[in-house]
């Protein structure tokens, strides 16, 4: 018997729209590949202590988000005050920057060099203004070429693995949008308690035992409305009639094969996966699109150690002289992520490539690096670890590169024709976006497949707002 929906993708958009469906009534099932849900977002317990896939701040201006966030979790809901630094050349900067923070962290002269090259900048920008085509040409224009090699240039090559100039500058205008230096400024002297910029802000919500526990609660939510959450199986193949999917074959763990007929499918796995899926497959302009399109992998170092350690939530690691890119302490999110008073639980953030030198380290030779490297930042020293893992997750990131937009419109395009399959979250839909914006988009994603409205999740825009007026129902 098919079910009314079928959702590739236990993660955030997942099960928002399978908690949507059950919410109405109809029938789903989610396969998830892995042995437990949340994606990206889930709780990995280890010796007593529970670690995240790296940070997770819950934050959104979308209230039926918000809403749904609080429902779910209720009393399990902690507030964190945000506390995040800058390590650039072994100096420790607030974030966002204070004037003295700055000038007593890099010195005179390099602070008069970005102010200098600041004030170059804005001049510029109002003589002879241009267009910026790269995360370069964005960030310069706006901050100058000074701050932009010191504060943005290594970290944000670290994490994509391809020089600044090839991003896209529409992914730099999404993630720092609204941020400028004079209203860092202001703010550091000015707080009013409430930071007006997005990417300052200085107090988040958060699951008490970690970002997971919102999806285990959803996945047993689901599951108590009727719905069916399946882990342990990967899709691999989407079998199609013409305009419509009529199923999907997925294996579990033990190379057995079950097909699962459906009359909707909603897919979070990689768009580029589930273009490779589907079966007869696409034409070959968009197959071409989708080898033009590459998402960054992602290794986190999880890391057991005695005592507490620095006081932020997590340190953005802009020096050149180490490779990684972010560490965390869920300690400071939740008291209840460590096992006890006595021991924190840490992630130490890798980015790579496929058949990269880095994702090709084993396990042990990835946590000596990470310890090694912590120890050169002054940050923890290796008599203090108890025990490690490392979690791998293949495509994490999509990739911003200048060009990706039309490779995405040409998939996007040929999608549409289909009358039953929607892609959803971050991965699906090939945005980078945060929890809430893939929240979002399994929930209108639902509603369009169970017919309640024209609602099309493409419209989620970067605050993880909805523009109603294309949502109406009819």
């Amino acid at each position: 018997m098919a079910d009314d929906v079928v959702i590739v993708g236990g993660g955030p958009a997942g099960l928002a729209a399978a908690y949507e469906c059950v919410s109405h009534g109809a029938s789903v099932t989610v396969v998830e590949r892995l042995d437990q849900v949340g994606g990206l977002s889930r709780t990995i317990p280890f010796k007593n202590s529970r670690f995240d896939v790296g940070p997770h701040r819950f934050f959104t201006k979308n209230r039926e988000v918000k809403d749904l966030f609080h429902r779910v979790l209720g009393e399990e809901v902690v507030s964190v005050r945000r506390k995040t630094r800058i390590v650039y050349d072994n100096n420790y900067f607030d974030y966002p920057l204070t004037p003295l923070n700055a000038m007593t962290g890099i010195g005179l002269r390099s602070g008069l060099a970005i102010a200098g090259s600041y004030a170059a900048a804005r001049v510029r920008g109002g003589v002879a203004p241009r267009p910026a085509e790269s995360f370069e040409d964005w960030v310069v224009q706006r901050f100058g070429r000074a701050l932009y090699g010191k504060f943005f240039k290594n970290y944000t090559e670290k994490v994509w693995g391809i020089p600044c100039h090839r991003i896209g500058a529409d992914w730099a205008s999404q993630r720092i949008r609204g941020l400028s230096l004079t209203a860092a400024i202001r703010d550091a002297l000015f707080k009013s308690g409430r930071s007006s910029i997005k990417t300052l802000i200085d107090e988040f919500s958060y699951p008490r035992l970690g970002a997971g526990q919102l999806y285990e609660k959803l996945s047993a939510l689901i599951v108590a409305g009727g719905g069916r959450v399946q882990t342990g199986l990967t899709a691999r193949r989407l079998r199609r009639e013409g305009a419509r999917l009529r199923s999907i074959v997925v294996e579990n763990g033990h190379g057995r094969a079950l097909e699962l007929e459906g009359r909707h499918f909603l897919t979070s796995a990689p768009l580029t996966d589930v273009i490779g899926m589907i079966d007869p497959p696409p034409p070959e302009e968009v197959l071409q699109a989708c080898r033009s399109l590459r998402y960054r992998d992602h290794i986190g170092v999880n890391i057991l150690v005695s005592g507490a350690v620095f006081p932020d939530n997590w340190i953005y690691v802009h020096s050149e002289d180490v490779a990684l890119a972010r560490v965390t302490s869920y300690r400071n999110f939740s008291r209840e992520m460590a096992g006890n008073s006595d021991v924190s639980p840490i992630t130490v953030e890798y980015f790579a490539f496929p058949g990269d030198d880095l994702w090709s380290l084993n396990d042990v030779s990835l946590i000596e690096m990470a310890m090694r490297e912590l120890r050169q930042l002054r940050l923890l020293t290796r008599d203090r670890l108890i025990d490690a893992f490392v979690v791998r997750s293949e495509k994490a990131y999509p990739v911003m590169e200048i060009g990706h937009q039309a490779h995405v419109a040409t998939i996007k395009a040929w999608l549409d024709r289909l009358e039953n399959l929607l892609p959803i979250g971050r991965a699906g839909m090939f945005k980078y976006n945060n929890q809430d914006h893939a929240i979002a988009t399994g929930l209108l994603s639902a509603r369009r497949a169970l017919g309640l409205g024209r609602f099309d999740p493409w419209l989620v825009n970067i605050d993880g707002e909805y523009h109603e007026a294309t949502g109406e129902p009819g």
